[in-house]
């Protein structure tokens, strides 16, 4: 049976792939070295740090600086600015979003498209126009997701934002622990592995950035940028998907 600290390892890991991302987690993993030898050892303490994937910063240049940086990201990305808009914005991502609703329209759609038909409905639209890059991006990868689609986009995010709620004192960690308690168990059933999960994930980013980056939308640049992001999840050595098992038991 694995321990409670695995298990938690385990639920906060799905936001590695989050609108936020994992550069916290790596920090952190780094700065606890050797991180997973305590782990097995059983010598390491889960902090604050680990679970908010912040790291506590000593220098007040530095601290205001992380300070500045979350505080931008969660008006201008998330449109948080306090615990009201915080608990209307988890509850958007832990119900379930627009984006996957919208990605899951638009692949049954596609789907019953012949292959021709559906080139050319692609085709004779404006290649900056949104609805092409988003029939573009169903169109490429909906074979290679499974029947829940992009719910992986909400699941990470949901507890990316979980992980800043309480590092931002609008979560309790009695709550944090029952929403990522539910969100893990909701990956484990629709998703076979941390591959799966993390493709899913970064096609919902990819799908949504053009809505949530108030910058010019560049396809091209978000998929270098955002595959590299699930390459990293998946391949540092020190990431938590690289040493911790899709199909841990979790309850």
């Amino acid at each position: 049976m694995a321990n409670e600290n695995i298990k938690k390892l385990w639920k906060i890991s799905l936001s590695m792939t989050s609108i936020w991302g994992a550069k916290g987690d790596f920090e952190i993993i780094d700065k606890f070295h050797p991180f997973w030898e305590k782990l097995n050892n059983e010598k390491l303490i889960i902090t604050n740090e680990i679970l908010c994937g912040i790291s506590e910063e000593t220098k007040k240049i530095l601290k205001d600086k992380q300070i500045s940086e979350i505080r931008h990201f969660l008006i201008h990305r998330l449109h948080i600015i306090d615990e009201n808009s915080f608990r209307n914005c988890l509850n958007y991502f832990f119900n379930g979003t627009n984006v996957s609703r919208s990605f899951e329209e638009k692949r049954i759609f596609i789907t019953v498209l012949p292959d021709r038909e559906r080139k050319a409905l692609i085709n004779s639209l404006n290649q900056k126009n949104k609805e092409y890059i988003r029939l573009s991006i169903v169109n490429q990868y909906y074979k290679l997701l499974p029947k829940a689609g992009i719910l992986a986009y909400d699941i990470s995010n949901c507890v990316s934002i979980c992980r800043l709620g309480m590092h931002q004192g609008y979560l309790k960690e009695s709550e944090f622990a029952s929403y990522l308690d539910t969100l893990a168990i909701k990956a484990q059933e629709n998703y076979s592995s941390f591959e799966e999960f993390g493709l899913a994930s970064v096609v919902g980013l990819l799908y949504s950035m053009d809505s949530l980056d108030d910058r010019a939308f560049d396809y091209d640049m978000a998929i270098n940028y955002y595959t590299e992001k699930l390459k990293l999840a998946l391949t540092h050595p020190q990431s938590y998907w690289r040493n911790l098992d899709w199909k841990l038991k979790l309850s």
